[in-house]
């Protein structure tokens, strides 16, 4: 098995986090990034910076040196109802869950076009499908674009070697899904047809899949990881 090596955002604590333990034990060379600090566990090596920084971006990559895998999983949610969506509050979300997960593919895909192998794997949401049925429009419209993003990465990064793929996860028992003080209540498991809710490891393991050899013709598609909430 070749090692690589992988860049994840968001990888201080929730699907983040599981996916660096993951690729780890596949014994892949990780670099953890996120907002807030972190301590370095299964990573090699951890990053603060803050995507809705975009000026900051184009560099980045540069900085931490040639990237095999890219998981593109950093994500914000601000709940705020329809009529009290601001700019600036749709601004930075665009920002962070679609611009940077863009500029980092970009950035990241000129070493995988020279190696001829890349995966870049983005963590999308059930919101893209459904346009998200908490007070969060702003969100589920930018996990939608964040697929289409995908869709446009695979149709130009393929003849490269480089498989891009998204995720759409349900109700995993994160950080974030919990609320964090934003008001968000888990998804009822009676909604659900398996009864339950993930957990984020259980995320992980497709990261790990998508990012192995053994899905070197899955390309350009988005798998649902919601237990049966939404069939497509």
């Amino acid at each position: 098995m070749s090692v690589r090596t992988a860049l994840v955002t968001g990888s201080a604590q929730g699907i983040g986090r599981a996916t660096a333990h993951a690729l780890a034990d596949h014994g892949h060379h990780v670099i953890g990034l996120d907002v807030r600090e972190q301590d370095d566990g299964p990573m090699a090596r951890t990053v603060v910076a803050d995507l809705a920084d975009h000026s900051s971006l184009d560099h980045l990559v540069g900085e931490l040196g040639p990237i095999d895998i890219l998981v593109n999983n950093a994500g914000l949610l601000i709940e705020t109802p329809l009529e009290s969506t601001t700019f600036v509050e749709f601004e930075r979300i665009m920002t962070v869950n679609v611009w940077a997960a863009f500029a980092l593919a970009r950035a990241a895909s000129t070493s995988m076009r020279e190696r001829q192998w890349g995966r870049i794997i983005n963590i999308a949401s059930i919101a893209a499908r459904t346009g998200s049925t908490r007070p969060a429009m702003a969100y589920g419209a930018s996990k939608a674009a964040l697929v289409a993003v995908t869709k446009h990465l695979a149709t130009n990064f393929g003849p490269y070697g480089i498989t891009v793929n998204a995720i759409a996860p349900g109700a995993i028992d994160t950080p974030m899904s919990r609320g964090q003080g934003l008001g968000t209540t888990m998804m009822p498991r009676e909604d659900i047809p398996l009864r339950r809710h993930a957990e984020p490891e259980e995320v992980a393991s497709v990261v790990a899949f998508l990012a192995s050899e053994e899905a070197s013709f899955v390309h350009g598609t988005t798998i649902d990881v919601n237990g049966g909430k939404l069939m497509v």
